[in-house]
């Protein structure tokens, strides 16, 4: 079992994906299984990924599936769920890089504080970017902000709590997240900034999309959905209200202004 699995979806990632893999082969552990999954762009991405692996040598597990056709990054990196094995699992984006030892400092603090998630820092186009502290859970939960790729998840927890991203086109990250947090027993943190998010024009998250609005709200449906059926209301039901108030329908009413 590798102690890592990274899910990296692959959709239109032609020129990022290069430096996105030569980060995560970097790694200064190799106990790491990396997941590529197709989700059917229409450039030669996945192309570029097998050759990669191809060319290899290392010790690193490399690991290709794909979704039936192009289904949105929620439905990739579901899929990558399914083929991991690794006892955490981490997401990078491809046209994001990690640092060398993203892996490794990580899962350190995860077995040092026995934590259910670890964070770190991000850096968004060279500005350092960080979640609030950890130690106040009910804190945490008014005042995250995504990032949710700065996260490594023990996937024992995903596994018990049947937690994935709902497959809606818009906010599947945060809800993901938040499902995470509200199960989460421990949450530990590194104040580094070992992910590195490249803000392009091309990305999913950036384009306008006039539906993105009623997605959202599907997205927060399937939260209050799981927080019912696990009973978390019963502790956090001002910051799960907060939650959706805020990164829910504030956010919709503005992509529907915007959008």
């Amino acid at each position: 079992m590798p102690e890592i699995s990274v899910i990296i979806p692959v959709f239109n990632a032609r020129k990022y994906l290069d430096r996105c893999i030569d980060s995560l082969l970097a790694q200064t552990t190799d106990d790491l299984e990396l997941i590529f999954v197709d989700d059917h762009g229409s450039d030669e991405a996945m192309s570029i990924a097998v050759r990669r692996a191809s060319e290899y040598t290392g010790k690193k597990s490399i690991v290709f599936t794909g979704t039936p056709c192009n289904s949105g990054p929620g439905a990739a990196r579901n899929k990558g769920m399914d083929t991991a094995s690794g006892r955490y699992v981490a997401f990078v984006d491809a046209d994001d890089t990690v640092s060398p030892d993203f892996c490794e400092k990580l899962l350190r603090k995860a077995e040092e504080s026995e934590a259910d998630l670890v964070c770190c820092d991000i850096s968004i186009n060279g500005n350092i970017h960080r979640n609030p502290d950890t130690s106040d859970k009910g804190y945490f939960l008014r005042h995250f902000v995504s990032y949710f790729t700065t996260f490594i998840y023990r996937r024992e927890m995903l596994l018990e709590y049947g937690i994935t991203f709902p497959e809606t086109g818009s906010a599947e990250d945060t809800c993901f997240l938040t499902c995470c947090l509200l199960s989460s027993q421990r949450i530990a943190q590194i104040h580094e900034p070992l992910y590195q998010y490249i803000q392009n024009d091309g990305s999913v998250s950036r384009k306008k999309n006039r539906g993105r609005a009623r997605q959202r709200l599907a997205s927060f449906r399937h939260l209050l959905s799981f927080a019912r059926k696990y009973d978390f209301f019963r502790k956090w039901r001002p910051e799960i209200l907060l939650i959706v108030l805020k990164k829910g329908y504030a956010l919709s009413l503005k992509d529907l202004i915007t959008g």
